[in-house]
């Protein structure tokens, strides 16, 4: 769960209230917490990452742990499964395993609907999967000759694992190294592709591909078997910021393009790569996903305004909100209740998903909030290395 990280902002904005808009819960802190997580050593980091099994009533969490050798303390990783009213760990399964090390990552883990977690450990070059009992279903090495170090694991709908690692950075030669498993861990297709990893959906991965300056701009578009499936071009003369793609739900991709000084657009593509619409904003806006639909925060006009693949849904400004200097970007997501989590950075909101009214605000309480379900929140602080559940009132 990283934010994506660019120079977006060197000013501070207030923002002010519209009349009408139900006056929300706010929490300057929050209430005793019903349980909280923690590593078993002060230094053993937490990561920011959460995944809800449907039906279950268990939270995993991707948590380090201190492990000591004959010589040395090592801090691989594990997945705690935790009951989510109680706080009850149900199992704690970890990677360490001889012959493999002592395995951690930052990236995040891959998961399954049905609980089966997938785990890449780039430096170590191991893939895992475990299943919804915390059993080892299979692992494997996989040697640096066939991925470089800084590949990512993406599960996609269909089941299939995809390993993605830019292999070669040389300007004017990017390309872009691909290993796919299926869920038995088979290997499936070992490529090598030209241009550089822009976004991978449920089901696509597009590629940038790298062109002269001043030529058109276009990305390729492939299959979970990395077979091409579309090319896209954009118009000419037009600037593409690939830094801000962004997917809907349904596979649709977003991009921010600049067609002309002090305009932005952006473009619709399906995933069969027709456009299906193209939008002006401001040139100061910030799209960013929120499940099937995506939010605009528009620094000029001080709105944030939800949109759907029809058009505007509903806007609205907010209120004494000062959005901090720095290079952070506000994020969103779909609740596991189907309301909106908006992190925008000095305040965070449950909105409800159709008319974007305020549930609950929360300021300076110093923690990332993971999920929201029903007056539950789950956060993750990382000063105090936790991840804890509170009731709200």
């Amino acid at each position: 769960m990283k934010k994506k990280i660019i120079s977006f902002i060197t000013a501070t904005l207030v923002f002010a209230n519209v009349a009408g808009v139900i006056a929300a819960k706010n929490y300057d802190s929050l209430p005793q917490a019903v349980w909280t997580q923690t590593a078993n050593a002060d230094y053993i980091p937490i990561q920011e990452e959460s995944f809800f099994v449907p039906g279950k009533e268990t939270l995993y969490l991707h948590v380090g742990e201190e492990r000591a050798s004959e010589t040395k303390v090592w801090s691989p990783d594990t997945v705690r499964a935790v009951d989510t009213k109680t706080g009850k760990v149900k199992w704690v399964f970890s990677f360490a395993k001889a012959g493999y090390g002592w395995p951690s990552t930052e990236d995040p883990f891959a998961y399954a609907p049905d609980g089966t977690i997938y785990a890449y450990f780039s430096s170590e070059g191991l893939l895992y999967s475990v299943s919804p009992e915390g059993k080892e279903n299979w692992s494997k090495r996989i040697g640096q000759e066939l991925l470089p170090y800084g590949g990512k694991l993406y599960r996609m709908g269909d089941g299939t694992l995809i390993i993605a690692a830019q292999k070669s950075m040389k300007a004017g030669a990017e390309t872009v190294q691909f290993l796919s498993f299926d869920k038995s861990g088979k290997q499936k297709v070992s490529k090598v592709v030209s241009g550089k990893l822009n976004i991978v959906t449920k089901n696509q991965i597009a590629i940038e591909v790298v062109t002269k300056e001043g030529d058109t701009q276009k990305v390729n578009v492939y299959n979970s078997s990395i077979q091409r499936s579309f090319q896209y071009i954009f118009p000419k003369a037009t600037y593409v910021n690939f830094y801000t793609t962004f997917a809907l739900d349904d596979g649709t991709f977003i991009f921010s393009v600049i067609p002309k000084p002090k305009t932005q657009k952006l473009i619709a593509v399906s995933p069969k790569g027709i456009t299906t619409w193209g939008r002006t904003i401001d040139q100061f806006g910030f799209a960013f996903k929120a499940g099937s639909e995506y939010l605009v925060f528009n620094t000029q006009n001080k709105k944030i305004s939800l949109y759907n693949q029809k058009g505007l849904v509903k806007e609205r400004v907010l209120t004494n909100l000062i959005f901090p200097e720095g290079d952070s970007l506000p994020t969103a997501s779909k609740t596991v209740d189907g309301k909106l989590l908006v992190n925008l950075l000095s305040k965070q909101y449950i909105f409800d998903a159709n008319t974007l009214s305020t549930i609950h605000e929360f300021s300076q309480i110093k923690g990332t909030i993971l999920d929201y379900w029903q007056n539950n929140i789950i956060v993750y602080s990382w000063q105090e290395n936790r991840i804890s559940k509170y009731v709200l009132k």
